[in-house]
């Protein structure tokens, strides 16, 4: 169970012509629940114009595919399994067990009114890239949707796939009451007992579904002929076994790293699929009494030796953890400290405690770094996040024990100075600024230790951009007049409106001898939540209630927006408004009304993202380098535009071509007092 990303992709159609489905929309719902779950299915939850949860009684045989088309294509990108779930009628032709997946206006005398259910699966299963498909199929005559194996041996991947299909009934029975989704949305949750760690398409799952199923025969198919695959096609874990599946067990980074050591000392063969704590204790001891032939066989041997005692330290730090954080170690805390620590989402995995720990000791360690301070660096971010102190004796005792204790203190040290950093910032707003440049900016000084931050306003001399560089140098000056010695100004938010943050880069003005970015960090903000419009409440209430749901995203939880979604500019505001795009929008290309797309998008998004106007990466390109590069987002971009100047490759997309507009828990707690206009100006005061 090792891919951080899942996808999923429950429909739910009602049917005109067969009746309404009482239960549709509640077993659909509990499925769907089931699955995106991330302690069961896993699977990561959609919203925008095709969501992961799709149910309606207008949809169309085209509304099935493009919603299909658009999960499978996010599947592809990320190299990850994906469930399907089709809910509804279905029917069978005369004389041909082919099911047909019905929607609103479907009937029995058009195969063309409904959808081809083999056909859908198949193509999705034989989609190159695509690492498995799990399809439930909840419908009347359900066993008629397994495809042919020969369309898969036939398809583009010659049959190299992975398919489990569980079906509602026979191909010549109907089913009743949405039964097998109910159920199954059930034993997910419930688990089945001596299952093992995981629930997967098996006989095991199905004769539980048919103990509590009547009147119908639940079943299940299975095709596997992909010979890499990267792990087993599991359904959901099972929580009945959660304890034993993950709290004696390695974890697949390490089974990668264990597997490879082996192979070059012993030569290829098979791992254990599982591998405990007592494994590798008798692996050590076997290690400890084996004969050496030859520097080659030394230098392999060392190798497994290394990765042994890595997860062995795992096993014991893992204890460790438990007794000192044991009433605050959460799936949140956790992630937040991997980000701290400067780990890559994709380390978080499906078990975020062991596999942050795995990557700390078989990927955080700097070759040239003291043994453990990968580890020293995650557990002091750790313990930093949750406020327990580095001279803790518990925490002493560990350090010491593995001779870390300096690289503790420095890492504590290093946190504890980056988020003083961190509450020194200086604003300028350019909110004044209707149609094109201000006459005069607005700038304010925040300091951690101060109640109100200090305010002062300054003009700008024509010229526009120019006009206002030389305002923000003279902000900056009066900044650094105020800051008592030795505090040193390093952030600085530009807080402009939509046509400017369209066009401007703020980053690249020459501020005194430097660009504003060479020496600062520069956050673009949106001038707009600072405007005095009565809705400003509202939409930063939404945008804290995003960004806490986005905290527990391991995954970069960005939704999409192609040209085809721009295309229809009162559909995709009706979809904003209905609250289906969260907190990270993205624009996969830079379109030549930017400027109104990004007016139309702001107050819906915290956080937005775009590639500059002279960049032109194709879509797969950028979603990619943001899925792969998120974890260093925003405070990455500074360095990664000072790249950008330098040694960048005309036409290579990198991480300096992403513009955003930023706006985290911190900048909406500024934005407050606007809220209800309680920030007074020097004029006021006066």
């Amino acid at each position: 169970m090792a891919k951080a990303v899942r996808h999923v992709q429950v429909i739910a159609a009602q049917c005109t012509a067969m009746g309404p489905l009482s239960q549709l929309e509640k077993a659909a719902r509990e499925l769907h629940d089931a699955l995106t779950d991330p302690m069961l299915g896993g699977c990561q939850a959609r919203t925008g114009e095709y969501p992961s949860l799709l149910i309606g009684d207008d949809l169309t045989p085209q509304d099935i595919g493009k919603a299909v088309d658009t999960v499978v294509r996010q599947a592809k990108a990320d190299g990850a399994v994906l469930v399907l779930a089709l809910l509804g009628h279905g029917f069978t032709p005369p004389q041909r067990t082919d099911l047909y997946f019905m929607v609103r206006n479907s009937t029995t005398q058009s195969l063309r009114s409904a959808v081809d259910v083999g056909r859908l699966i198949t193509e999705a299963a034989d989609e190159p890239g695509i690492d498995g498909v799990i399809a439930i199929v909840d419908t009347c005559h359900a066993a008629g949707g397994v495809p042919d194996a020969g369309r898969l041996a036939g398809g583009v991947r010659a049959g190299r796939s992975r398919l489990a299909i569980l079906t509602a009934a026979a191909a010549d029975q109907p089913a009743r009451d949405m039964s097998l989704s109910l159920s199954l949305a059930r034993t997910l949750k419930d688990g089945v007992p001596g299952a093992g760690p995981a629930l997967y398409i098996d006989r095991t799952l199905a004769e539980t579904l048919r103990d509590q199923v009547s009147g119908q025969v639940i079943g299940r198919a299975e095709y596997d002929q992909d010979p890499f695959p990267l792990e087993g096609l599991w359904l959901a874990r099972n929580p009945s076994n959660i304890a034993n599946a993950h709290g004696d067990v390695v974890g697949p980074l390490g089974l990668q790293d264990l597997g490879q050591s082996v192979e070059m000392w012993r030569g290829p063969r098979r791992s254990p699929g599982r591998l405990t704590r007592s494994t590798l204790l008798e692996l050590e001891k076997f290690i400890a009494c084996s004969r050496v032939d030859d520097e080659l066989d030394s230098a392999a041997r060392a190798w497994v030796d290394d990765v042994v005692t890595a997860l062995l330290e795992v096993f014991r730090t893992k204890e460790f953890l438990a007794d000192v954080l044991a009433g605050s170690l959460t799936s949140d805390l956790l992630r937040s400290a991997g980000r701290l620590a400067g780990f890559p989402s994709r380390a978080e995995g499906t078990v975020p405690l062991r596999d942050l720990l795995e990557y700390a000791v078989l990927r955080a360690q700097p070759l040239d770094g003291a043994p453990w301070k990968g580890l020293a660096r995650f557990v002091a971010a750790l313990l930093h996040e949750s406020g327990i102190s580095h001279v803790d004796p518990r925490l002493q005792e560990w350090a010491r024990r593995l001779h870390i204790v300096t690289e503790v203190n420095d890492a504590f040290g290093e946190f504890a100075e980056d988020r003083q950093r961190r509450a020194l910032r200086l604003v300028v707003s350019l909110v004044g600024a209707w149609t094109e440049w201000p006459e005069e900016v607005d700038a304010w000084l925040l300091h951690g230790s101060a109640d109100l931050p200090l305010h002062q306003r300054f003009p700008c001399e024509p010229g526009g951009a120019h006009g206002v560089a030389k305002a923000i140098g003279a902000a900056m000056i009066w900044a650094r007049r105020e800051l008592p010695y030795p505090e040193l100004l390093e952030h600085v938010d530009i807080a402009a409106p939509a046509h400017l943050l369209a066009r401007w880069y703020p980053e690249e003005e020459k501020v005194g001898r430097y660009l504003l970015g060479a020496k600062y960090s520069v956050i673009p903000r949106w001038s707009g939540r600072l405007d005095e419009a009565e809705d400003n409440a509202e939409i930063n209430d939404a945008a804290r209630k995003a960004l806490k749901k986005k905290s527990s995203c391991a995954a970069a939880p960005v939704e999409w927006i192609d040209s085809d979604a721009l295309l229809d500019r009162s559909a995709l505001e009706y979809r904003l408004s209905a609250g289906q795009y969260d907190a990270v929008i993205g624009v996969d290309h830079s379109p030549d009304d930017l400027e109104e797309v990004l007016e139309l998008l702001l107050p819906f998004a915290p956080i937005v993202l775009w590639p500059r106007s002279d960049t032109r990466p194709d879509q797969g390109q950028l979603r990619g380098l943001v899925q792969e590069r998120w974890h260093e987002l925003p405070d990455g971009l500074a360095a990664a535009y000072r790249h950008r100047w330098g040694a960048h490759q005309h036409g290579v997309a990198c991480l300096g071509d992403i513009r955003t507009v930023w706006h985290d828990e911190g900048w909406l707690e500024f934005c407050r007092p606007f809220e209800y206009r309680v920030v007074t100006t020097p004029e006021e005061e006066a």
